[in-house]
C-alpha cells in the first residue's frame, strides 16, 4: 500500500510540476526531466518505490514511442532509407570523430577513451527528440525526416 501512495504522490507532483512548468514555456521534455530529478531526491533512499517507479517511467517511454509509430507506414519508413543510411551515417561518424578528438587532444584521455566518449556523445535520446519535433509540429517536415532518419539510424 506504501508503494502505491508513493507513486500516486509522484503522479500528482508531477502533474503540478509540468503544469507549473509548461506555463513557463519550457518543453516538456526539459519539465519531465525536472520533475524526475526532484522527486528522486524526494524519495532519498526508499529503493522499492524507485524501481517501481523506474518500471512506469519505462512504460511510459514504450507508450511515447507507440503512439509516435503510429504516425509513420511502412511505405514512409521504406522511402525514408535514403535518409536513415546517409545522414545517420554521417552524423554519428562526424560526431564521433569530433567528440573523440576533443577528447584526446583537449582532454588527454588514452585513445580507447577517447573512442568511447565520441561514440557514447554522438548519439541522442530518440524519446526526447521524437517528442520535441511532435510538440512542435516539425516531426513531418523536411528536417522533422532527416532528423528521424538519423534517430533510426543510432537506434
Amino acid at each position: 500500500m506504501e508503494q502505491f501512495v508513493v507513486v500516486l504522490l509522484a503522479i500528482l507532483v508531477a502533474s503540478i510540476l509540468n503544469i507549473l512548468l509548461k506555463s513557463l514555456e519550457l518543453p516538456t521534455a526539459i519539465g519531465y526531466i525536472f520533475t524526475g530529478i526532484l522527486i528522486a531526491a524526494g524519495l532519498g533512499e526508499n529503493s522499492e518505490s524507485k524501481a517501481l517507479l523506474d518500471h512506469i517511467s519505462e512504460l511510459g517511454i514504450i507508450f511515447l514511442m507507440f503512439t509516435i509509430g503510429l504516425e509513420f507506414s511502412f511505405a514512409e519508413l521504406k522511402a525514408m532509407r535514403k535518409q536513415v543510411f546517409i545522414y545517420g551515417t554521417l552524423q554519428v561518424a562526424l560526431s564521433a570523430l569530433l567528440f573523440a578528438l576533443l577528447a584526446f587532444y583537449l582532454f588527454g584521455f588514452s585513445q580507447k577513451s577517447a573512442t568511447v566518449i565520441g561514440l557514447a556523445l554522438s548519439l541522442s535520446s530518440t524519446a526526447i527528440v521524437l517528442k520535441m519535433l511532435n510538440e512542435n509540429g516539425d516531426i513531418h517536415s523536411g528536417y522533422g525526416r532527416k532528423v528521424l532518419g538519423i534517430l533510426l539510424f543510432q537506434d
